[in-house]
């Protein structure tokens, strides 16, 4: 209640109106899922919405052979709205700045200052987000930063989540390990020097339910390609 002339007047500020605006950067895969799920549950943000980078070329997420349209069904049933960028093949850093940077300006403009990523570990990833980030007065927010990648995947499986494994790095990984469950069975499969949850980008995922899905996401598989150092099982709607 707000005092005025000696009498308390309703606030006009909302619970929303305290938070902090925060886009999340979404591949469509379980640790930007896992990430989600951690800024719904922190009071500190207002999730405003997901931004996804497709391949211009193959509307896909690069590696991950998921098109914009199964990224776009995902969002749906988050209920949140989607930014989709569309990239040059073999983006370089320079043009990635670019391309990203004239989007993200646009929210700041807005009063988005906050942007959240889902990497666990790797600091020259970070390091260029935060970079990113600077001349666009915004900030980047780390929700799984830290965690063992062990804890990570017993929290996204505890949490609800399902997720398939779409892409595979062929020098890590055989054939065997495509179109799999990614589920403790597959975790407990993969070779010692792979890191449990493919964060040296051993492989890739795709998010088909979660507790913020208002409903399962639906699929089917198509063939599996070659895109550079990966197989990649191409998803699409049913």
């Amino acid at each position: 209640m707000l005092k005025l002339n000696g009498k308390y007047m309703p606030s006009t500020m909302t619970q929303n109106d305290a938070k902090e605006k925060i886009l999340l950067f979404w591949s469509g895969g379980k640790d930007s899922a896992l990430a989600l799920h951690h800024l719904i549950q922190e009071a500190q943000y207002e999730i405003v919405g997901l931004v996804t980078t497709f391949n211009r070329d193959t509307n896909t997420v690069n590696f991950h052979g998921i098109p914009d349209s199964l990224i776009i069904d995902q969002a749906k049933m988050l209920k949140l709205p989607l930014q989709r960028i569309f990239l040059p093949a073999n983006c370089s850093n320079t043009e990635y700045i670019d391309h990203v940077g004239k989007i993200l300006l646009i929210f700041s403009r807005r009063g988005v200052h906050n942007v959240a990523f889902g990497d666990i570990h790797l600091e020259d990833i970070r390091k260029f987000r935060e970079e990113m980030l600077v001349p666009l007065e915004m900030k980047a927010v780390f929700p799984l930063w830290g965690k063992d990648s062990k804890e990570v995947n017993n929290e996204f499986f505890k949490s609800g989540h399902k997720a398939l494994v779409t892409s595979i790095l062929k020098e890590k990984l055989d054939p065997s390990f495509l179109n799999c469950e990614f589920d403790q069975h597959f975790v407990n499969r993969l070779p010692k020097e792979v890191d449990p949850s493919g964060e040296n980008g051993e492989f890739h995922t795709f998010v088909t339910f979660g507790p913020s899905f208002k409903m399962r996401v639906p699929f089917s598989k198509a063939i599996a390609i070659e895109e550079g150092p990966y197989l990649v099982s191409l998803m699409k709607e049913p």
